[in-house]
């Protein structure tokens, strides 16, 4: 009967996608619906023109002139003349983005860790100043940091999914060095972990690569223990060289590992050398996981993910936890 339901294949395309839409839960998905809803709010056979259909090329000319500085409004007039899609998105219906965001700065890529390097990492814009700042000290001294990640996407919610112990790559405070960069040979390796002259605790070292930078005259060549492993086991050695402890450079920027270092067991099981946390700003006992996901996230990418169930987790000096 009409008016019961779609009667051309034109309307029961449109209802089907409405019920698709309408049952979307993705990020994807939904930005789908806002796109369509912002074309039907804006489209001119929805609204009718309060001015006659224009008779000639001259009116239109007139129209737009009307507009003429306003690019965007030109733009959509004109798109809708001709029948096409207008520029997106519209005025009034920019979407509300998160405060903070990422942006990308190139990698160190040494040569014999390039190929398992990324060619670029992406940083908080928050922390991207004091991290920029802090490579180029390094990179003044002659030393390289190769490394993996800073941010990470947010994880999928799937049926098997469980929130991960550590919250804050989700944050982008996390700095993972290439593990391979050392512990292979310490006299070739662009990293290397051990002690000054064998006394102290383990610290991570940058090998000067470039003797020629800037400030490269400022590192003395010196004896040190460093550790070099295989499949199974570690060993150190003496190996005289020019080495840039990081823990001083990094620290400047906000980022810090555990210490003391622990002495890594195998080139399987590292240790914690390669990562690096930056926790500025986090207030034991008062700072949500919550507040802190949304300064990065849209709405629907924690609505998507797994970590959705952490929102209420509580910062308690070492990590996110369940509130007592």
């Amino acid at each position: 009967m009409a008016g019961d339901g779609p009667t051309t294949a034109e309307d029961r395309a449109l209802d089907a996608l409405t019920r698709i839409l309408d049952s979307a839960i993705s990020p994807e998905m939904l930005a789908a619906q806002q796109l369509i809803l912002r074309r039907l709010a804006l489209a001119g056979d929805l609204f009718p023109s309060r001015v006659p259909p224009p008779l000639n090329i001259t009116e239109i000319g007139g129209y737009l002139n009307l507009i003429a500085d306003d690019p965007v409004l030109e733009a959509q007039v004109l798109a809708a003349a001709l029948g096409v899609a207008g520029p997106n998105p519209s005025p009034g219906f920019d979407p509300v983005l998160p405060p903070l965001f990422f942006v990308d700065r190139p990698n160190d890529r040494p040569a014999s860790v390039a190929t398992v390097t990324p060619v670029a990492v992406s940083v908080r814009n928050d922390l991207a100043a004091a991290f920029d700042a802090a490579m180029a000290a390094l990179h003044d001294l002659g030393g390289v940091l190769p490394l993996l990640a800073v941010g990470r996407p947010l994880p999928r919610n799937t049926p098997t999914a469980t929130v991960p112990d550590d919250l804050l790559p989700f944050l982008g405070r996390s700095l993972d060095l290439v593990p391979t960069a050392a512990l292979r040979d310490p006299s070739t390796d662009p990293l290397a972990v051990g002690q000054d002259a064998g006394a102290g605790p383990n610290v991570v070292v940058a090998r000067q690569l470039d003797a020629g930078a800037p400030g490269a005259g400022s590192v003395s060549p010196s004896a040190w223990s460093l550790w070099a492993c295989d499949d199974t086991s570690c060993t150190q050695s003496s190996v005289t060289g020019a080495y840039v402890e990081l823990a001083p450079i990094l620290a400047s920027a906000g980022w810090y590992t555990a210490e003391p270092v622990p002495d890594p067991d195998s080139t399987t099981q590292p240790g914690s050398w390669a990562r690096w946390t930056n926790v500025t700003g986090l207030v034991a006992g008062v700072t949500r996981f919550r507040d802190e996901l949304e300064l990065l996230h849209t709405t629907g990418e924690i609505a998507a993910s797994v970590v959705r169930s952490a929102l209420d987790r509580v910062w308690d000096g070492a990590a996110f936890v369940v509130p007592s």
